[in-house]
């Protein structure tokens, strides 16, 4: 083995804790400039209809990444995808920090969005093949929690940089490319997982591949994962909006503080039922939506601060519970080499569900308001779970629940 080779190559373990940290700021980038749209509103001088247009454009983009390149590394490798998709990440970084218009928070979020949308399922499926041995669950379980703590560290980040740093609209992102610069080095160091493999171009072609036989297991899990993304596009996208408006917080890193809390009760959650089923995980998550919808609500109605958060922590540890269960469903369904791909659809239908909604509710709290309009977007979530409920409760049948873990453990070869 010549000396370039071996100066090429990390271990696979720490390969493994490499793509985890990669995935931790995927997400850290997503929701930084969460803390920071009142900031860019105030100077930019826009209405809250383009605040959620420039939350929304990083989900089209992403969702556009994922139906065309989102499968890609299954064909070409794991490594070029991923360096290639933190690169052009790296450069929305610099983009967001020397913004001087609304344009440039377009331009940097759609960059943003198509690296997200190439990496993510990249991510997720080097997450899985690169476990220790003996150590899948650790692996699930990692890919349930890291987009709550990383979505949380980055509102966290942000909250902190714009109210105590100088000049935060631009070094926080310095900060981030610098992160993102030493992950894409020591990827470039990291062995292949995934062997290359013909049909690259073909996959370019957008599409949603899921294998006939998970297909319908993805399909009845696909609205359990629907209600906790939309909850944590209402969070990114309006919540720190909300709570300035209607209680009058200011404080950047208190505002923050909020949107960290629904975070990290989500990731709390995770945590807590990772030994539980993820039917019964998902199930409680459901009940911890609407109870927390219906709390924050009611903090909204009463004009109480403290109740409006209490609710959005129970919502968390739902958002939390739901995700982790619908994560851990899904993880268990491809075969090893249509990881890339079928992420790729659990994705798509995560940020759907996290961007169509909040971009709507910006354009229905320019007309109605928005308190009125977080009214109706929480009813709604209440009304996802629900459905998820519903859809639940044949696992609760003697046999049922059964039929369908022999099912999902189906061997996933044949492709439509």
């Amino acid at each position: 083995m010549s000396t370039q080779t071996r100066t090429r190559r990390l271990s696979r373990n720490a390969t493994f804790w490499v793509i985890v940290a990669a995935y931790l700021a995927l997400m850290i980038a997503a929701s930084a400039p969460s803390p920071l749209y009142v900031v860019y509103q105030a100077k930019f001088h826009f209405q809250t209809s383009t605040l959620t247009i420039i939350f929304g454009v990083y989900a089209v983009a992403l969702v556009l990444s994922l139906l065309t390149v989102g499968g890609l590394s299954d064909f070409v490798g794991r490594r070029p995808v991923l360096i290639g998709a933190l690169a052009l990440l790296l450069a929305s970084m610099i983009v967001f920090a020397c913004a001087q218009s609304v344009g440039w928070l377009y331009v940097a979020r759609v960059m943003q969005g198509l690296a997200a949308g190439a990496s993510i399922g990249t991510l997720s499926a080097g997450i899985v093949e690169l476990a220790p041995p003996g150590r899948q669950r650790l692996a699930t379980l990692l890919n349930a929690l890291v987009p709550s703590v990383g979505l949380g560290l980055g509102a966290l980040i942000a909250g902190a940089f714009a109210q105590w740093v100088p000049n935060a609209t631009v070094l926080v992102y310095v900060v981030v490319a610098a992160a993102l610069a030493a992950l894409v080095s020591l990827i470039a160091l990291a062995p292949e997982s995934e062997q290359p493999r013909t049909g690259a171009m073909q996959s370019l072609l957008p599409r949603v591949r899921i294998a006939a036989p998970v297909r319908g297991a993805f399909l009845r899990a696909a609205p359990s994962l629907f209600a906790p993304w939309a909850q944590m596009g209402l969070t990114l996208s309006l919540l720190v909006s909300v709570t300035a408006a209607k209680f009058g917080i200011t404080n950047r890193f208190d505002a923050g503080l909020v949107v960290v809390a629904v975070c990290a009760a989500g990731a709390v959650a995770g945590f807590a039922l990772r030994d539980s089923s993820a039917s019964r995980s998902t199930t409680l998550g459901s009940i911890g939506l609407i109870i927390g919808t219906a709390v924050t609500l009611a903090g909204l109605r009463a004009d109480s601060a403290s109740i409006f958060v209490a609710g959005s922590i129970v919502g968390g540890l739902g958002l939390g519970a739901s995700m982790s269960g619908s994560i851990r469903t899904m993880s268990v369904l491809p075969a090893p080499e249509e990881r890339g791909e079928f992420f790729a659809g659990v994705y798509l239908v995560g940020y759907i569900a996290f961007s169509l909604p909040a971009v709507a509710a910006g354009f229905a709290a320019v007309h109605f308001g928005l308190v009125r309009t977080t009214y109706v977007y929480g009813l709604g979530v209440s009304l996802l779970a629900l459905t998820v409920l519903a859809l639940a409760l044949p696992d609760h049948i003697p046999g049922t629940h059964a039929r369908r873990v022999k099912e999902v453990r189906v061997p996933c070869t044949v492709s439509n």
